[in-house]
C-alpha cells in the first residue's frame, strides 16, 4: 500500500522540524516513521525548486547509534566513609584514599588508584552497560 501524498510546503515544514529537533535525520526519520531515503529525496526536489534548506548541525550527524543517557555522577570527600587506617609500623599510618565513589542507593563503591583496570570496567558494565575506553 502506498504512502499519502505530502506536497512540497508539508516537505519543508517537516524538514525544517527535523533540522530543529536536534536529533540527526536518521533518528528523526525512524521516530517519525518516514523512510530516510525518502527524507533526502525531499530535500533534493527542495534544492532544485530553489528552496534554502540549512545544512544539518554538527550535533546532529547521520548515525544510527542510540541517544546515549546522561548521568550525573558527584564525587564527594568524606572522611567518615573512609576506610579505617592501615598500621604500616608502630607510630605511622597510611590511610588509603579513594579515587572514586559511587553512591548507588545503599551501596557504596569505592575505587582506589591501583584498582585493576578489569575489575572497574567490569564493574560499570554490571552497573549499565558503561564502557571504558
Amino acid at each position: 500500500m502506498r504512502s499519502k501524498r505530502i506536497s512540497a510546503d508539508e516537505q519543508f515544514l517537516l524538514i525544517m522540524e527535523c533540522r530543529q529537533s536536534g536529533l540527526s535525520d536518521y533518528q528523526w526519520c525512524q521516530m517519525n516513521d518516514i523512510n530516510p531515503g525518502t527524507f533526502y529525496n525531499w530535500i533534493s526536489r527542495l534544492r532544485k525548486r530553489g528552496m534554502v534548506i540549512p545544512m544539518l548541525s554538527d550535533q546532529g550527524k547521520k548515525t544510527s547509534a542510540p541517544l546515549q543517557e546522561v548521568v550525573k555522577v558527584n564525587l564527594i570527600q568524606d572522611s567518615a566513609s573512609m576506610p579505617a587506617p592501615l598500621k604500616v609500623e608502630q607510630n605511622t599510618c597510611i590511610v588509603p584514599m579513594p579515587t572514586v565513589e559511587i553512591l548507588i542507593g545503599n551501596t557504596t563503591i569505592r575505587f582506589f588508584n591501583n584498582t585493576d583496570k578489569d575489575l572497574i570496567e567490569t564493574t560499570l558494565k554490571c552497573m549499565g552497560g558503561v564502557m571504558l575506553c
